[in-house]
């Protein structure tokens, strides 16, 4: 790691209030004055995506798109050692919207309280869209609903293990509207039972209860492992399939060894419907990854994340960098919606392939083939998607 120190003046104003500045390099500068921190972040992501959409009714589309997927920038750093901020907006069609955004106050190593709008639910949503396997998280946190929101939440932890709860509001990026906002409170658990330097074990677990008040009904829609096109898995915005009022639950599990790692979640949604009645949806995937190059998921078991890889031999050092092969397997079922057509069962196949040069440098290709079984046969549609990525982040 480089490290400047910058000091100003001579010996007599060494004794002035004022703390030198020391600079530190991790993938972008820290700039460090006595307890105080400051670091910038921000990402950039292009993609290439071409879709082909097979419909039952013969009317097919296909499609292909450049595009500048996200472009973000924003702030970390700390007040002491128990304060830390992070704020970061993306920009993009001419719009800026916040993203993570929270204050944290850890007055140890074990006890955490976080204020701000960022993602509490689920292994894959927790785990920066820098670190994920794919190139898209998938249909399972689509269902959920496992987006960052306003949210105040209380942690405490160990060296491989977790608890934290809390309650959440609406997105900071949503409109303000007349009325309450949704309110939600939820509960989430990891266990490491196993952290050796070959072998790691996640297992989790967790909960949660949302009311949208008077705010718009939650929606329970899946896309085809990509951002790009339409929702074909829908329980539609009518008062058949859209939900005043629902409780999730879900389960994970991850396993790392060597340069294998698989990973698993399964969730069930039961919903309260805006037009009365209760309907539940469900949803899992499994995963498997493979570094040839050595290379191993970087799990952070007092966390119950994963997080950057360290790449063995990068190209500035004259390597080959690091690449790792992937399959996943994608499974959400929404027929218990009775009376909409659109809310069938979606399931998928999505190889990837992912090359690291540089430690916050990827390029990534995935192909998914997906199927959109409605109530219906004339409704189904079958999607297949090609798609790329240049990524780097600081």
């Amino acid at each position: 790691m480089l490290v400047l120190a910058v000091t100003f003046g001579g010996a007599a104003e060494a004794q002035d209030a004022t703390p030198a500045t020391t600079i530190t390099w991790n993938g972008a500068p820290q700039f460090e004055w006595g307890e105080f921190t400051f670091k910038p972040r921000g990402r950039v992501l292009f993609d290439y995506v071409s879709q082909d959409v097979d419909r039952a009714t013969n009317t097919d589309i296909s499609a292909s798109e450049s595009r500048l997927r996200t472009a973000r920038l924003g702030v970390q750093g700390a007040f002491t050692d128990q304060w830390a901020y992070t704020a970061e907006a993306s920009f993009g069609n001419g719009d800026v919207t916040w993203n993570d955004v929270a204050l944290t106050y850890a007055p140890n190593d074990h006890i955490e309280i976080k204020l701000g709008n960022f993602r509490s639910l689920s292994l894959e949503s927790m785990t920066s869209g820098r670190y994920i396997t794919f190139m898209e998280r998938g249909p399972f946190s689509d269902l959920i609903g496992a987006d960052r929101v306003m949210t105040l939440s209380a942690r405490a932890g160990g060296d491989n293990w977790s608890v934290v709860g809390g309650v959440h509001g609406d997105s900071i990026n949503d409109d303000p509207v007349a009325g309450d906002e949704q309110t939600g409170t939820f509960v989430r658990g990891h266990f490491a039972p196993v952290v050796t330097d070959d072998v790691k074990i996640h297992l989790g677990a967790w909960a949660r209860r949302r009311d949208r008040n008077d705010d718009s009904p939650f929606r329970y829609r899946v896309r085809n492992n990509t951002n790009y096109g339409d929702r074909y898995t829908d329980a539609g915005s009518s008062l058949l399939g859209a939900g005043d009022r629902d409780t999730t639950y879900g389960l994970e599990a991850a396993g790392v060894w060597r340069s294998v790692s698989f990973q698993g979640e399964w969730a069930q949604v039961n919903a309260e419907l805006a037009g009365g009645g209760k309907a539940d949806a469900r949803a899992y995937y499994v995963m498997a990854s493979f570094f040839p190059t050595g290379e191993r998921r970087n799990y952070r078991a007092a966390d119950g994340e994963f997080g950057r890889i360290r790449i063995q031999r990068p190209l500035s050092q004259g390597g080959p960098g690091a690449v790792e092969l992937a399959v996943r397997y994608d499974n959400a079922d929404l027929t218990d919606f009775a009376g909409v057509t659109t809310a069938g069962q979606y399931s998928a196949v999505t190889l990837g392939a992912t090359w690291y040069p540089l430690s916050h440098v990827r390029f990534m290709a995935n192909y998914t083939t997906a199927n959109n079984d409605a109530r219906t046969a004339a409704a189904d549609v079958d999607v297949e998607t090609l798609q790329f990525r240049g990524q780097f982040d600081f």
